[in-house]
């Protein structure tokens, strides 16, 4: 290792210099700068790539070119007169200034006279030409976009323009499955692109672009004429090489075809090696059902467990499918839908040592508990777009999911008083229904109007069974003696929920701008629990005459009016707004009815002070109030864990809280600086929170409103600065939260804090090995009636090198180190490791790969919360070695 970095060293410094720097100014014929305008290099020899650059908002520009060789520089900016500079090969010039004069023609004008451009900078657009930065020999879109200036593509597929994330890929303007990028960088053919557009401030519906406010950034595929009808993919399948007897396999196909009117997709994997299938941010686009003009409703559907890797047990069979399709009926009107299955088997292992606080009747509890947990989830998506006209927009979409949850698990509970084994069955059947219709129409410049309607079902039926060989939750629920133990409990839980959004859209003019809403947001739901003790000798012992058992209906209703003011002076937009909402919330249960009527004024402020197109600043603050859900108003006792219960407050009314955020971001292309800062705090002035009574392992928590104020700050921030031909990045989270708790009818003011600092240093030359170092530190802490801290270390490192031009290695290594505040401390480190061989324009490939290569057994962590510490260790899959072939079509 020490040598590959000697070797990287002297590459760097004999890399830089066979290059050589050329900086200036870029100006109009008044010497004003000239911010964004557009700089090519293009090389007048062949094999040498072309080099291209944006001035800065002062104007300045930078080019690295290659030495001894012949440039054509090519300034340009709309409005103004290309100027043309020769930079000789021989040339030791090192700064150039360029003055454009007005061309005094307008904009439509200026497009037409200008045939032929590698890159063209619009306003909020971008537009490449992908033969000017190709050779030929790429074979998927990925490839593509890394030659393209600005534009970077990581090892997830995630797309970035400029430090700038994509979050919407479009093929000819259409959304490409979902809009995630990974599938489509990852498998759009390289020969079939023609220009990549990038588009800015992106809005689905065009003509709500002035007035939406989106921060959204679009890269929209352009196809070349003859390949807008093609098939694409690739399929894998892998086995468990080696002397491992795990039983280790994955198989996965993505299947794509796509042409002018109608688009099909199909994926689909298989794998035990806890394999993830899509990104994150993909899964999201398919947990929809929503229409993005509402928010706060819950989802449903588990997705996220498919959204990274699930290393962390003992097993993992997962078998998934998705089934995306898109079709134009007309010009007018196009149908679109998804249809998704997953089933997944998991084992897992934990071991937790707990040291309880504030506790007199014991001290400590070592826990072992192993589960084995089998989902299945099915989705069904369908989307409707219907455009009568330019100036009108129908949307509707209707979504069912279901899935079903079975849970096995054996818990031994170890304390000083005892030892006693749980065996928990938890079987749950879920559904739902969520549909929206979303209408826009634009009368003229001045005038546009929305109007949503979204409806939600949800249906939750979990039923639980606990058993043991000693009694437990003693003087909490009403066992009677028994040689073994067993306890039904059946929860049933149904929400209903329509929302309605009615908003008008007055430009005054472009300074100016009043926005109104009228909308309405309902909700009714069923809350229902029962819970019994099955004796052995078939009898039953009805927990409800002990104040168990829920039988709650609940209903929600917001009404609201708001007018937003949206202003312009100068650089600074600000946009504040005032909500009046009208609450009613019912709730009936034991034979009693309960009401609060409200109404409460909600401001908010929005503002952003643009300094220029590459920095500015960003401000919201708002007022709301959020009302207790259903089964917090439940006020019979429910049985929630081995170890709790829960007993519902009837008496709950709304928490009312403050929260703001500060956002920051730079980004000096001339300097390689990338800026970018969150800052974000609330302060609940009304609070609901759990009291503890705590005895042992046994807690009981009713939840009451209070007026002990709660305030929770966060600042996430990041700094990257290109060096040479590397780049470093610096990060850090930052977390203070306060916050008053009852434990044992003792009250407390409680803090919590959190500090993590890191930085990752890494190569940015792609003639180079791909390699990066980074190393983080973490601080958190809890004081209240006692006082605890841990610290934790990590460090990362990964590899990856193409040798021989068809041999891909790569690795991957993570040291996590935690230590508490009495200095004990654990440890554990990771490598992942694979080799790829494919030829080029060969459809087939092959790899060897490594998961956890030091055969790692268990990880480590640690946790506290308000009475307890705790050290858990969580048991992993073993060493995996796989042999794979893949296909690519």
């Amino acid at each position: 290792m020490y040598k590959l970095v000697l070797v990287l060293v002297f590459s760097s410094v004999f890399s830089f210099a066979q290059t050589r720097k050329i900086v200036g100014v870029i100006s109009d014929d008044v010497n004003l700068p000239l911010e964004h305008a557009n700089v090519i290099a293009k090389p007048l020899q062949e094999k040498v790539n072309l080099k291209f650059a944006i001035a800065d908002n002062k104007g300045r520009y930078r080019l690295e070119l290659e030495k001894e060789v012949k440039y054509e520089i090519t300034v340009s900016y709309i409005g103004y007169m290309e100027e043309v500079f020769i930079l000789e090969s021989s040339s030791d010039m090192t700064a150039h200034d360029f003055h454009l004069k007005a061309t005094g023609e307008n904009l439509k004008e200026i497009v037409i006279k200008h045939e032929f451009k590698p890159i063209i900078v619009k306003k909020d657009t971008l537009v490449f030409d992908v033969n000017s930065f190709a050779n030929g020999n790429e074979r998927k879109m990925k490839e593509v976009l890394e030659k393209l200036p600005g534009v970077e593509v990581d090892k997830n597929g995630t797309v970035t323009v400029q430090g700038k994330k994509v979050t919407k890929m479009l093929v000819e303007g259409k959304s490409f499955f979902g809009g995630g990028s990974k599938l489509a960088v990852e498998n759009i053919p390289a020969d079939a692109l023609d220009k990549i557009e990038v588009i800015d401030h992106f809005n689905e519906v065009g003509f709500m672009k002035q007035v939406s406010d989106s921060d959204d950034l679009a890269m929209n595929v352009k196809l070349k004429e003859n390949k807008k009808k093609f098939v694409f993919g690739d399929l894998e399948a892998g086995v468990e090489a080696g002397a491992g007897d795990h039983g280790f396999y994955l198989a996965h196909a993505a299947l794509f075809y796509y042409s002018t009117k109608t688009n099909i997709s199909f994926i689909g994997d298989a794998n035990t090696i806890g394999k993830r299938t899509f990104t994150f941010d993909d899964l999201m686009r398919f947990d929809g059902g929503v229409s993005s003009f509402l928010s706060g409703r819950k989802s449903l559907s588990n997705l996220y467990s498919f959204s990274s890797d699930n290393t962390d047990v003992v097993k993992n069979e997962s078998q998934f499918g998705a089934f995306n399709f898109s079709h134009d009926v007309s010009t007018k009107l196009s149908i679109s839908g998804f249809g998704i299955f997953s089933k997944v088997l998991m084992g897992s292992r934990i071991e937790n040592k707990v040291e309880y606080l504030n506790n007199i009747t014991m001290s400590f509890e070592n826990k072992d508990r192993n589960a084995k947990n089998t989902t299945v989830l099915g989705i069904g998506n369908i989307k409707l777009d219907y455009s009568p006209s330019a100036r009108e927009k129908w949307y509707y979409n209707g979504q069912y999911q279901s899935s079903t949850n079975d849970l096995r698990s054996t818990l031994n509970s170890v304390t000083n008083l005892g030892s006693t084994i749980f065996e928990t069955i938890n079987k749950a059947d879920n559904a739902s229904v969520k549909q929206y219709i979303e209408w826009h129409e634009s009368y003229n410049q001045n005038h546009t109007t929305t109007f949503v309607v979204n409806q939600a079902y949800n249906k939750v039926t979990p039923t639980n069974n606990w058993f043991t060989n000693e009694p437990f939750l003693q003087g909490l629920i009403p066992l009677q003696k028994d040689s073994t133990y067993t306890v039904n409990q059946i929860k049933n839980t149904q929400v209903n929920s329509i929302d309605a959004l009615f908003k008008h859209y007055w430009i005054i003019n472009n300074s100016n701008h009043v926005y109104v809403d009228i909308g309405n947001n309902h909700e009714s739901s069923v809350f229902q629990t029962s819970e019994k003790q099955i004796l052995t000798d078939g009898s039953l012992n009805d927990f409800a005459a002990s104040g168990f058992g829920n039988n709650t209906k609940y209903k929600l209703n917001d009404a609201y009016v708001g007018i937003e003011y949206k202003f312009r002076i100068g650089k600074w937009i600000n946009k504040p707004g005032l909500y009046l909402h009208w609450y009613h919330l019912n709730t009936i249960q034991n034979n009693t009815e309960y009401t609060v009527s409200k109404r409460l004024f909600q401001p908010q402020w929005n503002s952003d002070y643009e300094f220029n197109k590459s920095e500015i600043l960003s401000f919201t603050y708002k007022l709301e109030n959020k009302f207790p859900e259903v089964n917090q108003l439940a006020n019979r006792y429910t049985l929630e864990f081995y170890n709790a219960v829960f007993k519902g407050n009837a008496l709950l009314e709304n928490e009312k809280y403050h929260s703001a955020n500060l956002r920051y971001s730079k980004m000096n292309s001339y300097r390689g600086i990338t800026w970018n800062g969150m800052l974000t705090y609330s302060q609940k002035i009304k609070v609901i929170r759990n009291e503890i009574q705590l005895d042992g392992i046994n807690q009981f928590n009713t939840p009451i409103l209070t007026d002990n104020p709660e305030t929770n700050t966060n600042f996430n921030g990041s700094f990257s600065k290109r060096i040479y031909r590397f780049n470093l990045k610096l990060n850090a989270k930052l977390s203070w939260f306060e916050y008053s708790q009852t434990l044992n009818d003792v009250t407390t003011i409680n803090k919590r804090d959190s500090q993590n600092f890191g930085l990752i240093f890494k190569t940015a030359n792609k003639k180079w090995p791909d390699i990066s170092i980074g190393y983080s530190k973490g601080f958190s802490s809890f004081s209240g009636l006692t006082k605890s801290s841990f610290q934790n270390d990590a460090i990362t490192g990964a590899f990856e090198a193409t040798f021989f031009k068809f041999w891909t290695y790569k690795i991957n290594y993570d040291y996590i180190r935690n230590k508490d505040s009495r200095n004990q401390s654990n440890f554990y480190d990771m490598i992942d490791t694979s080799l790829f061989y494919q030829k080029k324009n060969n459809p087939f490939g092959f790899q060897l790969s490594v998961t956890n290569l030091l055969d790692l057994k268990k990880k480590y962590s640690n946790k506290f919360s308000d009475y307890m510490i705790s050290e858990q260790s969580t048991y992993i899959l073993p060493r995996a070695i796989m042999f794979s072939i893949s296909y690519k079509l």
